[in-house]
């Protein structure tokens, strides 16, 4: 049966300091140095690994052996790089680059839910209906902590890129699906409206 992912959770395992370790935990508590994705999709749940590896780079599809075939997509507002092994074809890889505008626009969102959901903020005066307006967005930041912000923010934009292009792309996946940075790396590189780059390696179902 075909299916199409709908959200990837993500979540810690402060043991998960190695490549191809995973966690079983949907709660996000990232205070590791590397993490773990477990995924939920519609038809079951699915588990997304991480490992601590270094920044990303470009070309990082690129360098491949000659059974390996590349081929690049254009979507609305990310690209994906996919590489699949013509000789087995049970993986698929995929450096998936977002746009400048969906970083913003999901920051902004998540931020948004983040500052409506700890409302009334402390120390401010509030208005009829118990809200704080006017607070600047660096000193709610602030309040709301930057690093849990961006947390929730690339949460967001890892699930809903591989969500959509798993999708469009009408793929049979299996149960692993391995984003190949570390937390860290990825939250280093964060900044809203600018690009964001991620890898991750899709077990495939095989079809008959």
């Amino acid at each position: 049966m075909q299916i199409a992912a709908t959200n990837f959770f993500l979540s810690a395992n402060p043991k998960a300091k190695y490549h191809k370790q995973t966690a079983d935990c949907f709660t996000p508590n990232l205070t590791s140095k590397s993490v773990s994705f477990p995924s939920q999709m519609g038809y079951g749940s699915r588990k997304i690994s991480v490992s601590k590896s270094n920044r990303y780079l470009p070309a990082a599809c690129a360098a491949l052996s000659e059974d390996v075939i590349v081929s690049s997509s254009q979507f609305e507002d990310f690209s994906v790089t996919k590489a699949t092994n013509i000789n087995e074809n049970k993986e698929l890889k995929i450096c998936i680059e977002v746009s400048g505008a969906k970083t913003r626009a999901i920051f902004d969102n998540v931020f948004n839910e983040m500052v409506d959901k700890a409302q009334p903020i402390p120390g401010f005066r509030r208005v009829k209906g118990g809200k704080t307006p006017n607070i600047p967005r660096e000193i709610l930041l602030e309040i709301l902590g930057p690093s849990k912000v961006y947390k929730q923010v690339i949460k967001e934009v890892i699930n809903s890129t591989v969500a959509a292009y798993v999708e469009k792309e009408a793929l049979k996946v299996g149960k692993d699906l391995r984003i190949e940075q570390s937390y860290e790396d990825l939250e280093d590189q964060f900044e809203p409206d600018e690009k964001f780059f991620f890898d991750a390696i899709i077990q495939l179902n095989q079809t008959n």
